[in-house]
């Protein structure tokens, strides 16, 4: 799709990927965090477990599915350098 600014996937693809890499990242650790608080019964199927174990397996999968982060990251980077100004110094 062409727009005013150039196509939106050339506009957009940098920062979708920045915005998923940091909510996988963010999420990872809320995980982390409630295992951590949990103590064992963070990482049982049973029981209180059960749902910590569970939101830790979602995030892992929602992670791998979108993209991994390393990927991510580096596509971000190299689409923003692509957007940069060639006259400008870093």
């Amino acid at each position: 799709c062409k727009t005013k600014g150039g196509a939106v996937g050339d506009r957009l693809a940098a920062p979708i990927a920045l915005l998923k890499y940091q909510t996988t990242r963010s999420s990872w650790k809320i995980a982390d965090e409630c295992v951590q608080i949990c103590g064992g019964r963070g990482i049982t199927r049973t029981g209180m477990g059960a749902k910590v174990e569970g939101f830790k397996n979602y995030v892992k999968y929602a992670a791998v599915y979108g993209g991994s982060e390393e990927i991510l990251a580096d596509m971000a980077v190299k689409m923003g350098m692509k957007a940069f100004p060639k006259q400008a110094k870093l």
